[in-house]
């Protein structure tokens, strides 16, 4: 088979290969992988960047996928070849002594890992998968619009459980990545108004996209106007919550200026480095400042439930590539050519 896989501790070093078809164990599946999304994860551990240390030297990458069973180890008969499925990325195995287990948060756990990243992931023809850390696709949902579940589900985690939004909520999300047109889109779907903010960089690509599918867009960075500047436009008290999305650390920092008193900021990106807060201006104006990580099985559910409800645009947000050409999606990415790479990993079949 054919898999897109690292082959060492360095920038740029994957490359597609042939690997034979894997065996699964007793308690997985093998998966033959429908579609697999190119993830900021995968972008970083692909420029071998700070902070992704823990990613083997040589691993087949991909955690957002969806595929069709194909192969049942001896105690996964809870499954039968024909099921269609989407894999949980981020893995705890359960145990009900972790508490994080029990307060159904496994992300939270020491003991997680990330499939794609910490074992071999779906960037391939086939990849096996733990039955625990599969969820059946619901009927009338395709593969391909199924394989951004793992990306909806941490905007749902971060929308849904960590930002209190309502009706008629005023958000601002900032960073127009496919994370943070997610949330934009999960708010949305809970009756908030919500302005999304970029850069020029974003500009041809992801703000445009975002404008598609009914968003205003706002646009930051030198010689432009401040955002709470232009927040204050829209929303004269401030915005009851800033969704931080874009990694940039000023983008954190001066996040109070743009949220009215009694509102709150929440970081669901991941930052390169650590970043000076004035925490006496969100105390003066009693906002809470909150973090979001990744999603538990809850959370996918519910992306299955906003995928089916037709609010979450694949057309717009995502550019489909063959197998054959994941390393141009990396690089398309990385240039910020697209929105969101979707590789077909069937092979024309």
């Amino acid at each position: 088979m054919k898999a897109f896989r690292r082959f060492a501790r360095e920038e740029r070093a994957a490359r597609l290969v042939d690997l034979p078809i894997p065996e699964p164990a007793e308690s997985e599946v093998l998966l033959k992988v429908s579609h697999c999304g190119i993830c900021g994860s995968d972008l970083h551990a692909w420029l071998n960047h700070k902070g992704y240390e823990s990613v083997l030297p040589e691993v087949t990458f991909g955690h957002e996928l969806s595929g069709t069973v194909e192969k049942v180890g001896g105690k996964a008969n809870e499954w039968k070849v024909g099921d269609q499925a989407v894999m949980i990325a981020l893995q705890t195995p359960h145990d009900r002594d972790d508490r994080y287990c029990r307060d159904n948060l496994p992300q939270l756990s020491s003991r997680r890992r990330v499939q794609g990243l910490h074992l071999d992931g779906g960037m391939a023809e086939y990849v096996c998968v733990d039955v625990e850390f599969l969820i059946p696709v619901p009927d009338g949902l395709p593969l391909r619009l199924a394989a951004l579940t793992e990306p909806l589900s941490v905007a749902e985690h971060c929308i849904g459980n960590r930002t209190d939004i309502e009706d008629g909520s005023n958000v601002v999300v900032s960073g127009p990545g496919i994370i943070g047109l997610l949330c934009a889109i999960s708010a949305r779907s809970r009756g908030a108004n919500v302005l999304l903010s970029g850069t020029e960089r974003d500009e041809p690509t992801r703000l445009r996209a975002a404008r598609k599918i009914g968003f205003e867009t706002l646009i930051v960075g030198p010689g432009k106007v401040n955002l709470d500047e232009q927040v204050l436009h829209y929303f004269p008290q401030g915005a009851d919550a800033l969704v931080e999305a874009s990694g940039a650390v000023p983008a954190l920092s001066e996040s109070w200026k743009s949220v009215r008193p009694d509102g709150i900021v929440t970081a669901v990106a991941l930052y390169s480095r650590a970043i000076d807060i004035d925490l006496t201006q969100f105390l003066r104006k009693q906002i809470d400042l909150r973090t979001s990580y990744a999603s538990s099985k809850d959370d996918y559910l519910r992306a299955f439930d906003l995928l089916l409800s037709q609010k979450v645009d694949s057309g717009v947000l995502t550019e489909e590539y063959s197998l054959k050409d994941t390393e141009q999606g990396f690089i398309d990415s990385e240039q910020l050519k697209v929105t969101k790479v979707l590789l077909d990993c069937s092979l024309g079949e």
